[in-house]
């Protein structure tokens, strides 16, 4: 079966691509790939769920039960070729998505190759599953998630705390090695810049 990206909250990435296109072209920001794009050439792709679980969830063992949704991700493509990723997140009356940033860094282009590669994996042709993404902030780890009723797999995006990047991992491997690192935590920095958008 093919990999299911499922679709945001009607209108998100409508908003999302206005937002993108707004920043492309433009020489008041941080991001270079899209300052220097073609705002018509711009789009935005690959929508997918964005989960968040923090240091308290891994050290008390937990699973992806604890992981929790905060956004939703589209890859900003400039003619087909992946240059950033933008990022929603729950508004203040706790429904509406709203753009929060966008993002140009390493794990831009390894979600990309990751989906690409995600797609041909024999368990995904297999078996239903749906695209989403796993965010450690406290340990800089970003991976794909691909869940299905029965069961959730990790293809961690370069650069990786505990390597294995582009590698499919089940999620209680990945879930323990990396608890096993929580005291190495690298923090919320990284070589992403990212542009907050209004």
């Amino acid at each position: 079966m093919p990999l299911h990206q499922p679709d945001p909250p009607t209108g998100v990435a409508d908003t999302v691509r206005s937002t993108v296109r707004q920043f492309a072209g433009s020489d008041h920001h941080a991001l270079k790939a899209l300052r220097s794009a073609a705002p018509a050439h711009v789009d935005v792709t690959t929508p997918h769920q964005v989960f968040t679980m923090n240091m308290d969830d891994l050290a008390s063992g937990a699973g992806l039960e604890k992981a929790r949704p905060v956004g939703w991700r589209h890859l900003v493509e400039e003619n087909g070729k992946t240059i950033a990723s933008s990022e929603t997140s729950i508004a203040q009356d706790g429904k509406t998505q709203v753009p929060s940033h966008i993002t140009e860094g390493p794990f831009d282009n390894a979600t990309a190759e990751a989906v690409a590669a995600a797609h041909a994996l024999p368990q995904v042709a297999a078996a239903d599953f749906e695209l989403r993404l796993l965010r450690i902030p406290a340990l800089y780890f970003m991976a794909l998630w691909l869940h299905s009723s029965a069961t959730d797999l990790l293809v961690p995006l370069a650069p990786s705390p505990i390597g294995q990047e582009g590698q499919v991992v089940p999620a209680a491997v990945a879930l323990s090695e990396l608890s096993q690192r929580a005291s190495a935590r690298t923090g919320p920095s990284g070589p992403d810049a990212a542009t907050r958008t209004p």
